[in-house]
């Protein structure tokens, strides 16, 4: 008797562990040609990764790990853009499928009540809000009165169409995680339509953040807030003149880093998230102004030097800063690219005696420079020997032509982080690198404007 207790036992803790066990289960259709799918759970500004499966015939399989905390999880299949799929994980199995050329809008959980209400308020709150900023838009353009006021009398009625179904979506969500999320998607629309473009766009930065609670732990705990201050930094901010951009990027920064209060877990997150991503676009000014006003002011235990040695590497050869050096043999004397001064500008060109389109740009900018004193260029030739750069550089007699062997493992073309050819940088009298065209027509458009 006592062993058969002890076997029910058993297999009533096993029966206990095999449902404790978790995990998202999903198809792929069409199949096609992938092969692998990887599980991140989303983070604050980062992707953690669990793990990763491969895809058979379409269908793929992933347990959670014990313990796996509740949040907002990421199925990545691709890493072309859009080549993911999100989901809610609380504390139970996933079942879904999608299409993979369009996963955002296919997407169908076959289980998870809670992913199916959410994915829906995610659809049709889309729709509702492109539709009253699609009216607000045909205001600016209509002249007739009579159109005026239908237009005003259906934004009303679409108004209180979507507050009516965020307050219902709020409602019945009112127990489930995505409950969070539901209620800091809510947008700020106005009850009167704006007469001009620029009163619409004041009102949507004023109110931006209107809904999203900063110390919501939940939200923390995803990439949500994340997501919501670049959107408004690099979306909401916009100048053609780029002086004036960069004073709205710099206000907008103050503006979301004072919502963050003294959270300086978040703050340094987030300040990692827009280094990144205005070394992305290679703005140097506003790194600067980032690190010399934030960054450097963080606990030094949420200061990552390492990073910041990164992310110096992604700019070096940004537009306004100094050209890395280069340095060659002329005559028996060693000559260094710093230390030119024949001319107001510089022109340094990597190309290739082996490059077709080389050889089809090299002569044109030749005949373009050869007579502008103002103009100075050095030719750096990647390439395995000597024969065809000696056979060339007689047509070249007013550059400076460096011969670089080794090709793409040259110092040089290394520190240049050359990946193709022919690649230009434009230099003022200091070698600051003023331009990176991209081809010769730019270079000559540049210096004729």
């Amino acid at each position: 008797m006592n062993m058969l207790k002890k076997l029910t036992i058993v297999i009533f803790l096993i029966s206990c562990t095999l449902q404790a066990q978790t995990y998202v289960k999903g198809t792929l259709n069409p199949a096609e040609d992938y092969s692998w799918i990887v599980l991140y759970q989303l983070k604050g500004v980062k992707q953690l990764y669990i793990k990763n499966v491969t895809i058979t015939n379409g269908e793929f399989s992933i347990e959670f790990p014990k313990n796996a905390p509740i949040g907002i999880y990421r199925l990545m299949f691709s890493q072309q853009k859009d080549g993911f799929v999100d989901f809610i994980y609380n504390k139970e199995s996933i079942e879904l499928n999608f299409n993979p050329a369009n996963p955002l809008q296919t997407v169908k959980f076959l289980t998870s009540e809670e992913n199916n209400t959410y994915q829906k308020y995610l659809m049709e709150n889309s729709s509702q809000q492109q539709t009253l900023d699609s009216l607000q838009v045909s205001f600016f353009n209509v002249q007739d009165e009579i159109k005026k006021a239908e237009i005003v009398n259906l934004y009303k009625i679409k108004l209180d169409s979507l507050n009516k179904f965020q307050t219902t979506y709020e409602a019945i969500t009112k127990s489930y995680l995505a409950n969070h999320f539901i209620k800091s998607n809510k947008k700020y629309y106005a009850t009167q339509l704006f007469d001009s473009a620029q009163k619409y766009l004041n009102s949507e930065k004023q109110h931006y953040f209107d809904f999203i609670d900063f110390t919501d732990k939940e939200l923390l705990n995803a990439t949500f807030l994340s997501e919501k201050v670049i959107e408004y930094i690099f979306y909401l901010n916009g100048s053609e003149d780029v002086q004036m951009q960069n004073g709205l990027y710099k206000v907008s920064v103050q503006e979301v880093l004072q919502r963050l209060g003294n959270d300086e877990n978040l703050k340094s997150e987030l300040l990692t998230l827009l280094l990144h991503s205005f070394a992305q676009i290679e703005n140097t000014i506003l790194i600067d102004f980032i690190i010399d006003n934030y960054y450097d002011k963080l606990p030094k235990n949420l200061q990552d030097q390492s990073f910041l040695s990164q992310i110096e590497e992604k700019v070096k050869l940004a537009v306004g800063k100094k050209a890395p050096e280069i340095t060659w043999e002329e005559n028996g004397v060693t000559k260094k690219l710093s230390e030119l001064e024949i001319a107001d500008n510089y022109i340094v060109v990597f190309w290739s005696t082996k490059c077709s389109h080389c050889l089809s740009q090299i002569p044109k900018l030749y005949e373009f420079t050869k007579d502008k004193p103002n103009i100075h260029v050095i030719g750096f030739a990647l390439e395995k020997d000597a024969i065809g750069f000696n056979n060339y550089i007689p047509k070249l007699q007013k550059w400076t032509n460096i011969l670089g062997l080794e090709k793409w493992q040259n110092p040089v073309v290394k520190e240049y982080q050359i990946t193709a050819t022919p690649t230009y940088f434009v230099l003022d009298a200091n070698k600051k690198i003023i331009a990176k065209p991209d081809y010769f027509e730019n270079i000559k458009a540049f210096f004729e404007n």
